[in-house]
């Protein structure tokens, strides 16, 4: 797997919802003290091919992604979403093993992988993952998170995707706030940032969708002004036929003798 890798970025984005978005990232920090990152990424894939992209997630953090095919045949794509991570262990003790009993250390190299979601020549999607934390898991190793566009059904078009990725690592509490305001403040702090960060993904879900209609209304009037000029064009043939055919007939007709012009 390779890391996720940042492509070439066309068109210019829907400037109400990328506001929407930058304001929102902006708010983050200040209602959670966890950090918040995100990007967006465009692909071109081909036809036949797939594409696959990867991320770390931290154990406890949030990752929440959002796609959009904005140009390409029918908009359409498949896609797989899985994460990779170690299975939990009984007790935080056996942490100490893992690096040099064979039992621990093949349940440390023995990752699982999951299928978290699928879509099926979808033409956008989102899904928002969180990773269990280090009390669930004993150990605290990251996962990594694999996203897999697949356009091998198309044989001739390719298609172009647009995908966000936003990260919340998680929320830790200071240990020398033992005050139970403080400790108080902070949860209700990282509830306001979790209802951010889901209007932060809905904002992005928006921008992609403006990205994608954009990409339509520039293909539905470059398809108008073609069909206009060819319009013109049988026009203007179908003038010029009409005047040259009348011409000829006028034409024998006076050489027969059978029509006559009058310049009276």
């Amino acid at each position: 797997m390779s890391p996720f890798r940042r492509a070439a970025r066309g068109g210019a984005l829907a400037p109400v919802c990328s506001m929407a978005a930058a304001l929102l990232l902006l708010l983050l920090p200040f209602c959670s003290p966890v950090t918040v990152t995100a990007a967006t990424y465009g692909s071109k894939i081909e036809a036949g091919e797939t594409e696959c992209y990867t991320e770390i997630v931290e154990a406890g953090g949030t990752l929440g992604f959002t796609f959009r095919v904005t140009d390409g045949g029918a908009f359409d794509v498949n896609a797989v979403m899985k994460v990779r991570s170690t299975p939990p262990v009984d007790k935080t003790t056996e942490l100490s093993r893992f690096h040099y009993n064979a039992r621990f250390a093949g349940l440390r190299d023995r990752q699982r992988e999951t299928v978290l979601n699928t879509w099926q020549r979808a033409t956008d999607g989102s899904y928002t993952y969180t990773a269990p934390s280090v009390l669930r898991t004993r150990h605290g190793l990251p996962e990594e998170v694999s996203v897999c566009f697949d356009n091998s059904f198309s044989t001739l078009s390719p298609k172009w995707v647009r995908f966000n990725v936003m990260k919340r690592d998680v929320m830790e509490v200071d240990p020398d706030a033992v005050g139970k305001v403080e400790n108080a403040m902070e949860e209700e702090l990282h509830r306001y940032g979790s209802i951010l960060f889901g209007l932060a993904q809905d904002a992005n879900t928006l921008q992609l969708v403006g990205e994608s209609d954009r990409v339509k209304l520039n293909a539905l009037a470059t398809i108008m002004a073609a069909g206009l000029v060819l319009n013109v064009m049988v026009l203007l043939t179908m003038a010029t036929y009409q005047y040259v055919s009348l011409s000829r007939f006028l034409a024998r007709q006076v050489r027969h003798g059978k029509f006559t012009i009058s310049t009276k």
